[in-house]
């Protein structure tokens, strides 16, 4: 009898014990889901808030240009927009090369379209088009196939030294001939497609000049 006692109370705990690993199983189970249901409930939450999602968004998409990425200056309305309208009707015109024997310091003018108004002077912002081509007929660059005029101001130092030269004294609408010396120019490291020592032609076209004064 003692013996059948002993099994049974042996039979007792074990079916005890199972129940509280059971129990035990359950609840940690039970916690894990409502973690994961709150967790879910966070993310829904953090879709829904549209400034939450704004800043998401604002963050990702964010860039910022090279320190030495060269930039355009921003050019304002235009202060003759009839004249402006006219020379941005034009189209590209056929540059005439530069000598290929042109002098390195060299900066030459001709005014092939006269223009109006006050020249440009150093500190004007200037908008225009331009051919560039180099001693062999090549054209390196122009800013008719690129859809819009370039604005930059002039004696800032923002172009080659032959445009801040070259292009004092122009008037709106006047299209002119630029003959530019390799010293004025990209000098003996050229740049790009433009070979070192290489002497350069331009026709500008002076689309507007905005005088900060």
């Amino acid at each position: 009898m003692a013996r059948l006692d002993k099994t049974v109370a042996q039979q007792s705990a074990a079916k005890r014990d199972r129940a509280r690993r059971t129990g035990i199983r359950i609840a940690v189970a039970a916690i894990v889901i409502l973690a994961v249901l709150f967790g879910v409930s966070r993310l829904m939450a953090d879709d829904s808030d549209p400034e939450r999602a704004g800043d998401d968004t604002a963050t990702g998409t964010e860039t910022t240009l090279p320190a030495d990425e060269p930039t355009e200056t921003t050019q304002p309305s235009y202060t003759d927009p009839a004249k402006a309208e006219e020379v941005l009707a034009r189209g590209a015109p056929s540059t005439e090369p530069p000598p290929a024997d042109t002098p390195k310091d060299a900066v030459q003018t001709a005014t092939l379209i006269e223009g109006v108004g006050t020249p440009v002077a150093a500190g004007d912002l200037v908008t225009v088009h331009y051919v560039g081509k180099l001693a062999d007929g090549t054209e390196f660059d122009q800013s008719w196939s690129r859809g819009e005029p370039f604005t930059v101001t002039v004696g800032a130092g923002q172009v080659i030294p032959g445009w801040d030269m070259g292009l004092e004294g122009a008037k709106i609408g006047e299209r002119r001939h630029l003959v530019i010396g390799s010293d004025m120019a990209y000098g003996s490291q050229g740049q790009g497609t433009i070979p070192p020592d290489a002497p350069l032609a331009f026709d500008v076209d002076i689309v507007d000049i905005h005088s900060p004064s």
